[in-house]
């Protein structure tokens, strides 16, 4: 997966010009919580190389371990001694070190990737691979660590998620968390309580998107970049849910030029270009509100910042495994049994594979659909 300090990191479509869609799900079984717990504790754990003389230096460790990391090394090592600090302040206090990170927004609502609105086994993976963090915390320092999760929801007025639709993925997110006992030591809060802080937030967020606007306009070098950057991310995130499929696989094609395919297919791909375009100032100018207010330094003081969009001032965690090149929340998760292997798929791209699937589902779940996918391999 190619990090990208902007924005959730994406992985293209497989080959879009196959629109040979099997009818490859065969089978399907339901699972309990009892049986969803007994698939988490059987996922391999990659135990990392513990290194360093102080506990802090063993701490840090884990995450330049190849298979914790999550982007460049030289992120961590460049700013080691800011990382060894902020361990220290708990560690010498004898506290639970904290750590926060950012993610869980809502599936991403292009039905190419996923037919879900709700968390899945997916997102089930990225919380055990916190706590996992946690428990081999607490083998090196015994008062351990809690890791508050901030979901980004909010994202989804800028996106096309209704706001139902993003309250009921956290919410489901919580109850997850809750029945495999990840909670406390992952606690779940909405980014969007930060409006709440700021009595004048939508007067912010306003003016913001427009300086982010007026930087567009005048070509500033620095804001281009964060634009570029974030933008070919953006077009596969806003809302395409209402499209049909098979246009759908023509408007994704980065292969096809405009004039290439029809009037119809080529409408929907301007109008997806043209609210990308929108969000992207709305997005981060969110992001620039939270930032002024310092509002997840307020929120949980003297925390280790993790991250899916690795950057030098935050540790930049792999999110379920070192295989896996999408996020949970971009696709459906599959189950390869010979491999004892989970990954994070595009719907689309599975329904076209030469690989039957069982269909699983849970018997908690609140929506209808596949919790996850095993592949007869």
């Amino acid at each position: 997966m190619k990090p990208n300090p902007y924005v959730y990191p994406y992985t293209p479509f497989e080959n879009l010009a196959n629109k040979n869609i099997r009818q490859n799900f065969v089978d399907q079984k339901n699972i309990t919580i009892a049986e969803l717990k007994e698939i988490i504790d059987r996922i391999p754990v990659s135990r990392p190389r513990i290194e360093g003389g102080t506990t802090a230096e063993k701490i840090l460790s884990i995450f330049q371990d190849e298979n914790y990391r999550f982007g460049p090394a030289e992120y961590i090592e460049e700013n080691q001694n800011l990382w060894i600090e902020k361990l220290n302040y708990f560690i010498n206090q004898s506290q639970p070190i904290q750590l926060t990170i950012l993610g869980f927004p809502f599936k991403i609502p292009v039905p190419l990737k996923t037919n879900r609105v709700l968390p899945d086994l997916g997102e089930v993976l990225s919380l055990a691979r916190l706590k996992t963090v946690i428990d081999i915390i607490k083998d090196i320092y015994p008062p351990g660590a809690t890791v508050t999760i901030f979901t980004e929801g909010a994202f989804g007025q800028f996106t096309g998620v209704p706001r139902p639709d993003w309250i009921a993925y956290r919410e489901f997110l919580e109850a997850l968390n809750k029945w495999l006992a990840f909670s406390p030591a992952l606690k779940i809060v909405d980014l969007s309580e930060m409006e709440k802080t700021v009595p004048d937030f939508i007067e912010r967020h306003r003016q913001r998107t427009l300086e982010f606007k007026k930087l567009y306009r005048q070509q500033d070098p620095e804001f281009l970049k964060k634009y570029q950057g974030t933008f070919e991310s953006v077009l596969r995130i806003v809302s395409t849910k209402g499209y049909d499929e098979s246009l759908l696989l023509d408007v994704y094609n980065e292969g096809l030029k405009d004039e290439e395919i029809s009037a119809e297919a080529r409408e929907i791909r301007r109008d997806i270009k043209s609210r990308a375009h929108e969000s992207i100032f709305q997005y981060h100018a969110y992001l620039k509100v939270r930032d002024d207010i310092d509002y997840l330094a307020r929120a949980v003081p003297h925390a280790l910042p993790l991250t899916v969009s690795p950057k030098p001032n935050r540790l930049g965690i792999i999110p379920v495994n070192k295989e896996c090149i999408r996020l949970p929340y971009h696709g459906v998760p599959v189950c390869y049994p010979k491999k004892n292997l989970f990954l994070i798929e595009y719907l689309i791209d599975i329904k076209r594979r030469p690989l039957d699937y069982t269909l699983v589902y849970f018997d908690q779940d609140r929506e209808n659909k596949p919790f996850y996918y095993i592949a007869h391999d």
